[in-house]
C-alpha cells in the first residue's frame, strides 16, 4: 500500500511539475522575446539566485518605465527600469541618466549596438538558439550575447518569457526555476 502511495505521489508531482513548466519552458510564438509582462522569475546565477518581480511604473525624465525589483540571495536589490516603444525595450541606467536599448525587434543576426553608458556592447547572435538547463530543454530563442566589463556572455531569451539563462565560455552560468 505504501508503494503505491509513493507512485502516486511521484506521478502527482511530476504532473505538477510539468504544468508548472508548461509556461515556463514553452515558447509562445505570437509575443515577445523580452516581455515586460513577467511578474515573477526566481533566476539561479552561479552558486547563488535573486528573485525577480515587478513593481509598479516610475516617471522618469517624462518616460514611463516598469520597475523590476531584483533581491539577491546575498547581495541585496537591485531596481531595474524597463519601458517598451515601438518594438524596442529600453532600459534607464540610473548611474548616467540616460537609456540602453536591451533589444530592438528589428534587429538582424549580427547586429551590434552599445550600452547607453558606452561601458559594453551587445550583439545578435541568433534567433535560433538553443539552451539545455535543470528543467527545460529550450529550442528557437534569442541568443545575445554581450560583453560587459572585459567579459563576454550569452544570453538567452524564450518568447513569451523573456530571460531564460546564460552562458559564459560555452558553460551555463545561469538560469530560471520554477521553484520559488
Amino acid at each position: 500500500m505504501q508503494k503505491i502511495h509513493l507512485i502516486l505521489f511521484s506521478f502527482f508531482f511530476s504532473f505538477s511539475f510539468s504544468q508548472t513548466n508548461e509556461d515556463f519552458c514553452t515558447e509562445k510564438l505570437n509575443d515577445a522575446f523580452f516581455p515586460l509582462t513577467i511578474d515573477f522569475k526566481k533566476v539561479i546565477w552561479r552558486d547563488t539566485f535573486y528573485l525577480e518581480r515587478k513593481n509598479a511604473t516610475k516617471e522618469i525624465n517624462g518616460k514611463t518605465y516598469i520597475e523590476f525589483e531584483q533581491e539577491s540571495e546575498n547581495s541585496g536589490t537591485v531596481l531595474r527600469y524597463l519601458r517598451e516603444a515601438d518594438g524596442i525595450v529600453y532600459e534607464y541606467e540610473k548611474c548616467c541618466g540616460n537609456e540602453t536599448i536591451r533589444y530592438n525587434a528589428k534587429f538582424v543576426e549580427g547586429h551590434v549596438w552599445k550600452k547607453g553608458n558606452g561601458k559594453g556592447e551587445y550583439k545578435i547572435i541568433s534567433y535560433k538558439g538553443h539552451l539545455k538547463t535543470p528543467f527545460c530543454n529550450y529550442e528557437n530563442l534569442l541568443v545575445i550575447e554581450g560583453e560587459l566589463n572585459s567579459k563576454k556572455f550569452h544570453f538567452y531569451y524564450l518568447r513569451g518569457f523573456g530571460f531564460v539563462g546564460a552562458t559564459e565560455d560555452g558553460k551555463i552560468i545561469s538560469y530560471v526555476s520554477p521553484k520559488h
